[in-house]
Parts: C-alpha cells; sequence; structure tokens
C-alpha cells in the first residue's frame, strides 16, 4: 500500500517532527503567509486574522499580509531549558509514534508506539503535549477553513 497522505505542508499531511519548536505556529505561518488563510476565525489563537468582508476588502485586508506574534516571548534560562527538554521529548515520541502508524499502513499490521521507560517520562511528555499544544493548536492545524470552506487536514496519526 502506498503512503495516502501529501508531503506537508499541503492539506490531508503529517508534520514532521521538526516542525514542533518553541517559535510556534505563528511564527511558521509568518514564513509561510500562504497558509495563514486557514486560521482566520481562531481569536484564542490569532485575534487578528479575519475571514475577507466586503468592508475588509475596501481597506485592502489580507490576511497573508497581517503579522503574527508569537506566543512565547520571554522566557527564563530556566523554562527555556525545561520547554526545549519538553519539545526534544515530544519530537522523539511523535516522530518514534507518525512512523509506527505510517508504516502500519503499509504491512496492514496495528503500529507499535513508543513505549516510556518509567512513568516520569510519561508525565514528561503529557507536559510536553501540552506545550505543543499551546504553541500549535491540533484542532486548528487539523480543522481550521479558510473562507472557501476548504479544510487544511493536517494530521497527527495517532493518539496524543
Amino acid at each position: 500500500m502506498s503512503n495516502i497522505f501529501s508531503t506537508f505542508p499541503s492539506t490531508y499531511s503529517i508534520p514532521p517532527a521538526c516542525f514542533y519548536n518553541i517559535q510556534g505556529l505563528s511564527t511558521w505561518l509568518n514564513q509561510h503567509p500562504e497558509y495563514k488563510q486557514y486560521f482566520i476565525n481562531r481569536p484564542n489563537m490569532f485575534p487578528n486574522l479575519y475571514a475577507m468582508t466586503s468592508s475588509l476588502s475596501t481597506i485592502q485586508y489580507d490576511p497573508a499580509n497581517v503579522p503574527l506574534s508569537p506566543l512565547v516571548t520571554t522566557l527564563s534560562q530556566d523554562q527555556s531549558r525545561i520547554y526545549t527538554e519538553q519539545i526534544k521529548l515530544f519530537r522523539k515520541v511523535y516522530e518514534f509514534n507518525s512512523n509506527a502508524y505510517v508504516n502500519s499502513l503499509d504491512t496492514l499490521e496495528a503500529p507499535i508506539y513508543y513505549n516510556f521507560s518509567s512513568y516520569k517520562e510519561l508525565s514528561y511528555y503529557k507536559a510536553s503535549v501540552g506545550l505543543i499544544n499551546k504553541l500549535y493548536s491540533f484542532d486548528a492545524m487539523a480543522n481550521g477553513k479558510n473562507t472557501d470552506g476548504a479544510t487544511l487536514n493536517w494530521v497527527v496519526p495517532f493518539p496524543l
């Protein structure tokens, strides 16, 4: 069976582990403004992105041109170290589980997901998922729609 997913960042694709970092989705979107259209009307995450209306078109509003502020701006040295370690663990588990899932499509066997070495590691991973979800909003990445109703459908193909 061939891979059913598109190449990231196309619709219905799996973001690679390296996509997730402390800079968050807002920084990625500033670097790839054509994808901002999928995050309009997500006021909790991006309060300045709106769907185009006739009044906004008169002022030549374009979501691609709206600069997005980073969600994390100032960290102490200790916070930075902790967040860096959490993101490193998240990426390790994400990469392992993502590969297990994609390989299971080829083998038609159930995926074997990452096995945590201790309860402490599992707890640390759960904390990292919370951090990543604040920086990236999995729901917005999966269900965000542009003004035409097209869905981005970025996939996290395993349970978090």
